[in-house]
């Protein structure tokens, strides 16, 4: 059933019983967050462990599906009084958190935080490798450049080098055949990152970082938006991106 279909049954079960009078926002509003507090009941003093254990019970499962029901229930009829169509509320509030939290920039952020890093607000648009010195402080070594390659025309590779370097060509070309740097588009269509964006974790692709990379005790790259930069330990991208440790810079 969507909301409509459940909005038509509540009214029409609650119409049969006359209970309409009851229903203001305001005592509905009341109702709902009563019925919140019953679902919180069955959680309130014991753990996850202890949760997810408890509604192996049928019986303790029920109970708790009743009350979430009654929320359901209750925000139903509240919407109905308020003239609230929850079917395009609900998709017009999944839009907003869409653009509010892309998933790239999210997904970003969260690895970071699992692997010990940080992610860095530049508080505007980041592009280059001076504006990321001026901005921080630190030495251009300490910054890595996420570069994409495409090996053999049909093969994308992640390459990371830090500020100061270049990926070489010719160092590609020795280990891996054929190999040239990927188009703007290609870019974003292989990583789902614009260039400048591209964070060095987070990119399901294989992984080279140059051996200079592992001498810093940090590093500091994309974080999956013109405006977020990443501070990681090198080694943990390594770990992360199983990525190989070479020599590829000039």
């Amino acid at each position: 059933m969507n909301f409509k279909e459940i909005e038509k049954k509540v009214v029409q079960f609650r119409d049969e019983r006359f209970w309409g009078k009851y229903h203001t926002p305001k005592n509905l509003a009341i109702s709902l967050a009563v019925e919140v507090g019953e679902l919180l009941e069955h959680f309130q003093w014991d753990t996850n462990e202890e949760i997810l254990q408890s509604i192996k019970d049928p019986k303790k499962k029920e109970e708790i599906a009743d009350e979430i029901a009654d929320v359901i229930i209750y925000l139903t009829l509240l919407a109905h009084e308020l003239g609230i169509d929850l079917d395009e509320a609900l998709t017009r509030k999944l839009k907003k958190n869409e653009e509010k939290y892309p998933a790239k920039v999210v997904r970003v952020e969260e690895i970071v935080k699992e692997l010990g890093g940080e992610i860095i607000d530049a508080k505007g648009e980041v592009k280059s490798v001076s504006q990321v010195v001026e901005l921080l402080g630190v030495k251009p070594e300490n910054i890595i450049k996420s570069l994409v390659f495409i090996v053999n025309e049909s093969e994308p590779l992640l390459v990371i080098v830090d500020g100061k370097s270049k990926a070489s060509l010719e160092k590609l070309k020795n280990i891996f055949g054929n190999v040239r740097m990927a188009k703007p588009k290609e870019v974003e269509e292989i990583t789902g990152y614009k260039i400048g964006e591209v964070p060095p974790v987070g990119i399901p692709i294989k992984t080279v970082v140059d051996k200079k990379v592992l001498e810093k005790e940090f590093v500091i790259g994309g974080g999956g938006s013109i405006t977020r930069l990443s501070k990681l330990s090198p080694r943990k991208i390594v770990e992360f991106q199983k990525a190989e440790v070479l020599d590829v810079s000039e």
